[in-house]
């Protein structure tokens, strides 16, 4: 019997779940590391599974080489250039993201009023 695609959908890290979560944002939050491939997912609250083993969103997630345990968001950015002091430097635009992933954050975990 084929099911129908979630709409809504729960979210769970650790012991705190963010119900009522649109399932069309799920790759948005994966890509702005507001979802990680720890958090858990589930439709109904009583089956859970962990985003990066899930059939639709583990393509979202690449292992490491040499160890598999640690997994990494497809087109996370790198600190590759360096300063003249030998620093490495955020790719350009990525403290933009941080505060667009906070911002984020703050509506999933409801904003205090």
């Amino acid at each position: 019997m084929a099911k129908n695609p979630l709409k809504i959908v729960m979210i769970r890290r650790g012991s705190s779940t963010v119900e009522n979560v649109p399932s069309q944002n799920l790759i948005t939050f994966i890509r702005k590391k507001v979802l990680l491939g720890t958090d858990e997912l589930s439709g109904d609250g009583k089956d859970w599974i962990r985003v990066d083993r899930h059939y639709q969103l583990r393509k979202f997630f690449a292992i490491n080489e040499g160890d598999p345990s640690k997994m990494e968001v497809v087109g996370t950015p790198r600190f590759e250039d360096k300063s003249e002091e030998g620093e490495l430097l955020p790719p350009p635009g990525f403290t933009g993201n941080l505060e667009e992933v906070a911002g984020l954050l703050k509506d999933i975990n409801g904003r205090e009023q």
